[in-house]
C-alpha cells in the first residue's frame, strides 16, 4: 500500500505501507502516479479539508484503472479552522450529498453512500465511494 499524506512521520510510522508520499494536496493536486495504476484509493477523513476537490477526485479518477473504486470516509468531526466553509455550513446528510457530488463532476458514475456509525453514541461515520467507469 502506498500513503499520501502530509505529516511524513504519521507515514514513516505506518506499518501497512509499503512507501510512501509526503505532498500538500490542496498546493499540488496533481498526484505524482501513472494513469490505471490503483485498484483502489482510500481518502480517510480528509475530505472536508479539500480546497480543490474536483481538480482531486479527477487525479484520482485519472490513477484509478477502469474497475478501480474510491471509498471516501468521513465523520462530522474536523478542525474548523482548516476545514472549508462549505463543509463547516452544512449538516452531516449535506456532507453526503457534496461528497457524491464531487464524484459525478469528476466522471464518476452512481456514487453510494454508507453510515457505518457505531452503536451507542459513539460519533457518527461515513463512506461515500463509486467505481471508475469501465473502458
Amino acid at each position: 500500500a502506498i500513503g499520501l499524506g502530509m505529516n511524513e512521520k504519521e507515514l514513516k510510522a505506518n506499518k501497512q505501507l509499503t512507501s510512501y508520499v509526503v505532498q500538500d494536496m490542496n498546493l499540488e493536486p496533481k498526484l505524482p502516479f501513472p494513469d490505471n495504476s490503483f485498484d483502489y484509493v482510500t481518502n480517510v477523513v480528509s475530505v472536508d479539508y479539500l480546497s480543490k476537490p474536483i481538480e482531486i477526485f479527477k487525479e484520482i479518477n485519472r490513477v484509478l484503472k477502469p474497475g478501480g473504486v474510491l471509498i471516501n470516509s468521513f465523520s462530522n468531526r474536523c478542525f474548523p479552522t482548516k476545514a472549508i466553509d462549505l463543509w463547516l455550513n452544512t449538516q452531516d446528510w449535506t456532507h453526503l450529498l457534496i461528497v457524491a457530488q464531487y464524484f459525478k463532476m469528476a466522471g464518476f458514475e452512481n456514487p453510494e453512500a454508507y453510515d457505518i456509525t457505531l452503536p451507542k453514541g459513539h460519533d457518527p461515520m461515513y463512506i461515500v465511494e463509486a467505481t471508475k467507469t469501465k473502458q
